[in-house]
Order: structure tokens, then sequence, then C-alpha cells
């Protein structure tokens, strides 16, 4: 008897995946600083918040490689993360699908997700690998 071909499909919630307790950047912060963020942290992005700590943008790194990409890419004129964040902030429900989630990262172009409560209160990030734990395993014959 021939063994079946397991099929991937995705499975959970955000919720179930997400990093709880995320790192975040001030928008008045430099872009020097987020730089600093990036290498050590081997992020992607990271949510950016006002004084008062709410959600206002995201700062990714394609948007800081964008501050090269212009005909003197050595004068840059940006210097807080305010300048390039990108705005509004990509969220999404912590009771959303991990399905969704993925869907919504592909259409908006983005690494991660920040999750967002009531009031827009930051609960965590998800990223694509996070996702990928969502992964589950079925045979297509049960």
């Amino acid at each position: 008897m021939e063994r079946s071909q397991k099929q991937p499909y995705l499975s959970g919630k955000v919720e179930d995946v997400m990093v709880t307790d995320p790192l975040t950047i001030a928008e008045d912060e430099s872009i020097y600083s987020l730089v600093d963020v990036f290498l050590k942290h081997h992020y992607h992005g990271v949510p950016v918040v006002n004084s008062e700590g709410k959600l206002v943008g995201v700062a990714r790194d394609s948007e800081v490689l964008a501050l090269f990409v212009s005909k003197e890419p050595f004068v840059v004129k940006s210097t807080t993360v305010r300048d390039i964040m990108h705005r509004p902030p990509f969220t999404i429900s912590p009771e959303a699908t991990v399905q969704r989630a993925a869907a919504k990262m592909f259409v908006d172009g983005t690494r991660f997700l920040v999750v967002v409560g009531e009031g827009q209160r930051i609960l965590g990030v998800v990223t694509r690998i996070d996702l990928i734990k969502g992964i589950k395993w079925k045979d297509p014959e049960l």
C-alpha cells in the first residue's frame, strides 16, 4: 500500500504564535538608534510609539534602505524614526486566524504585523517565521 502525501495547512490564531511584550522605538529616536536595534536584534521592523506610548507607525528595514535610493544617496535628510516610519501601522487582532495574518502580510507587503487590542494597545508582534509555527500537517485521505 502506497503511503499518502501529507498536506500542510495553517492552523490557530495570531495569539497562539505572536511574540508578546515586543520591543518598540520612540518616534523621536534617531535613525541611527533604529539601525542599532535592527543590527542588535536581527529584526526587520519594530512598532513606533509616541511620547504617550501609543502606536503611531512601524519602522522597517525597507524604509531605512529607501533612504539610499535617490539621486543623492549620501545626502540623508531624514533624521528621526518619525521621518521614515510607515503610517498607518500594519496591525491585526490577536483573535485573527494565522491564515488571515499570512494573507494580510502579503497584501500589505510587510514581514510583520503589530498585534493590537482595545484602544490600539500593543499586545505583541507576529512575523512570517511566527506564522510558520502555525503550519500543521494532515493526511488528505483521512
